[in-house]
C-alpha cells in the first residue's frame, strides 16, 4: 500500500523540520504536543496519498495544521519547502524509482526519529476542535488590554539587539520563524 511506503517518509523529513520542532520542544498549542505532531504527520501522509495534490495546496494544508495545532506560524518558507520535499518522494513512489528514493533519503540529514514512535492508544489524542468550526479569531482581537502586546513585542525585541524588530501585529504566544541571513 502506498500510505505504508510513504508514512515513514513523512515522518523523517517531519522530523528534521525545525519549526515543528521547536513548536513541540516549546509546548506550542495544546498540551501533548508531540502526539500532535505523530498525528499530524498520519494526517498529511493520507491527505497526499488519498488526494492529488500540488505543492501550493499541501503548503496550505501544512501552515494550516501549524496554525491550528500549534499557533505557529513560520515566515520562513519552511512550508512550502516541506511540502515541495513531500510530493517529490510521493512521485517517486507511484512512479517507482526505488533506488532514486533510497539515495534521495539515505542524503536526507540523520535525526532522532521521535514522530516514529507508537502513540499510545490507551491516552486520547487532545481534542482541538473541528478545523471547519469558526471559534477562533483572526480579526485581530485580543483577550487583554492592547498596551500588552505592544510591551510584549517591544520587550522582546530589544533582547535581540542585532536581529529584526518584532512585528507589533504579532499575537501574544505565537512562535515567529524566519530566515537567518549570514552576513
Amino acid at each position: 500500500m502506498l500510505y505504508d511506503d510513504f508514512k515513514p517518509i513523512v515522518d523523517l523529513i517531519l522530523n528534521n523540520w525545525t519549526a515543528l520542532q521547536l513548536a513541540v520542544e516549546q509546548g506550542m498549542g495544546a498540551p501533548g504536543g508531540e502526539k500532535t505532531a505523530q498525528l499530524m504527520s498520519v494526517y498529511i501522509a493520507r491527505y497526499c496519498v488519498e488526494n492529488i495534490v500540488d505543492t501550493l495546496e499541501l503548503t496550505e494544508v501544512i501552515e494550516d495544521l501549524m496554525d491550528e495545532e500549534f499557533d505557529t506560524v513560520c515566515h520562513d518558507n519552511s512550508p512550502k519547502e516541506v511540502a515541495s520535499l513531500l510530493l517529490m518522494f510521493l512521485s517517486l513512489l507511484k512512479e517507482g524509482k526505488h533506488d532514486e528514493l533510497r539515495t534521495r533519503l539515505e542524503a536526507m540529514p540523520k535525526c532522532q526519529k521521535w514522530l516514529s514512535q507508537p502513540i499510545h492508544e490507551s491516552v486520547p489524542p487532545q481534542c482541538h476542535g473541528n478545523p471547519d468550526d469558526d471559534t477562533t479569531s483572526s480579526s485581530g482581537e485580543e483577550d487583554g488590554p492592547e498596551d500588552e502586546s505592544k510591551d510584549g513585542a517591544t520587550a522582546s525585541s530589544s533582547n535581540n539587539q542585532e536581529s529584526e524588530p518584532m512585528d507589533e501585529d504579532v499575537e501574544p504566544g505565537w512562535t515567529v520563524v524566519k530566515t537567518r541571513r549570514r552576513k
